[in-house]
């Protein structure tokens, strides 16, 4: 049930959404098994997590980047 719940929502979403929380939600079963859960966080995690936000900042910021191109191409709101 919770997987058809999601799909009929992701569907409601942009890819870039669904791709953001694809990301977040490792990230947090991550802090879980470690803070919580007392995992052990090994040096291939040491280098391996920091890759991936990395990687995620840098396609944000061109995400945002893109945006704020368009948004100046099509001029203030309201002068139409």
């Amino acid at each position: 049930m919770p997987l058809l719940v999601y799909a009929n929502g992701a569907k409601l979403l942009r890819l870039s959404t669904i791709g953001i929380l694809q990301y977040i939600a490792p990230t947090m079963v991550f802090i879980v098994a470690v803070f919580v859960f007392g995992e052990k966080f090994g040096r291939a995690r040491m280098i391996a997590f920091p890759m991936i936000w990395a990687a995620l900042i840098l396609y944000l910021s061109s995400m945002l980047q893109h945006m704020r191109r368009t948004r100046r191409a099509k001029g203030p709101v309201g002068q139409g």
